[in-house]
């Protein structure tokens, strides 16, 4: 399968290995974009963030296009000090304000499948589908 995908893709099977990148818009946000990073992996989700002290939004959101990252999570200095961030389903082209107690609870709902269990969910979709 693995074969026919990369004869299909030009040579590599492009998939990408990241849900979910954590991105900021504003000033001084390193820890707010480690602490919804931490979340999220603490609920086994696949996250990453830019390590950069202010990175730019727009390159951030460049870079979940080209890597094929569907959702982002944005934290703002508005949102910081409400508790909340913003969902973005870069697919759908939609976008969320969430309470980031809700983060996890949101993100699955769209689809995120906690890592290590995209088994269990081709599974279940090849079993729904034969119903």
């Amino acid at each position: 399968m693995e074969e026919r995908l990369r004869q299909e893709q030009g040579g590599s099977i492009k998939q990408p290995n990241v849900a979910v990148l954590v991105a900021s818009a504003g000033e001084n946000l390193l820890k707010d974009r480690m602490k919804l990073t931490k979340v999220l992996w603490d609920a086994n989700i696949s996250a990453e963030f830019s390590q950069q002290e202010n990175p730019k939004l727009k390159f951030e959101i460049t870079n979940a296009l080209e890597r094929q990252i569907p959702f982002m999570v944005i934290a703002g200095e508005e949102e910081a000090k409400e508790g909340k961030c913003k969902v973005k389903d870069l697919n759908a082209r939609t976008e969320e304000t969430v309470d980031v107690s809700d983060l996890v609870k949101t993100l699955r709902g769209k689809g995120v499948v906690p890592v290590g269990c995209e088994f269990a969910m081709e599974l279940l979709a090849a079993e729904s589908s034969q119903k």
